[in-house]
């Protein structure tokens, strides 16, 4: 094909897009680490305010009072962190497209650059494999070049996957 009849912005015959799946919405996150924060908040308030002797050591009492919201807070922003870590990672995705007779796959993270593998669509060997760790890992191969796709799908979907690619390329390569 003439390099001059390629059109960059030519829409994809077919494309799928893969992210991971998060199953708490940003508005979920936010209600549960207000529930959290005010259940740790009761929690302290009530070891902080239990009925105490008159004889009381109060230094004592204020430290592990200070211990156990010490405690609390670095478990919060423990749980906190994480999600964010999660969300972050959420941002990760795969493109899987047939465009201008060529199948294009690329992997986009947010902290790495765009890779993009492309393959002569009818020369391209779809397939599933078992290992000891993954189930059903799905695998695209041509010219000694071979790139696993979709890995934080569920085996289902993977398979699913693997079926829908191969129907793409049959209809549109």
């Amino acid at each position: 094909m003439d390099a001059a009849t390629l059109d960059p912005n030519a829409e994809p015959a077919w494309q799928v897009m893969l992210w991971p799946h998060r199953s708490l919405s940003p508005r979920g996150l936010r209600i549960f680490l207000t529930v959290l924060g005010g259940l740790f908040a009761g929690f302290a308030a009530m070891t902080f305010l239990m009925p105490t002797p008159a004889n009381i050591d109060w230094g004592l009492h204020l430290g592990v009072v200070a211990v156990i919201l010490g405690f609390m807070g670095g478990a919060f922003a423990l749980v906190w962190g994480m999600f964010l870590r999660s969300y972050s990672d959420a941002r990760y995705h795969e493109r899987i497209a047939i465009e201008q007779d060529m199948l294009v796959i690329e992997a986009r993270h947010p902290k790495r650059p765009l890779k993009r593998w492309e393959f002569r669509p009818y020369w391209t060997n779809v397939r599933t494999r078992t290992t000891r760790h993954v189930e059903n890992q799905l695998l695209l191969s041509s010219s000694g070049r071979v790139v696993a796709v979709g890995a934080f799908l569920t085996p289902e979907e993977r398979a699913d996957l693997a079926v829908e690619i191969e129907d793409a390329i049959a209809r549109y390569a």
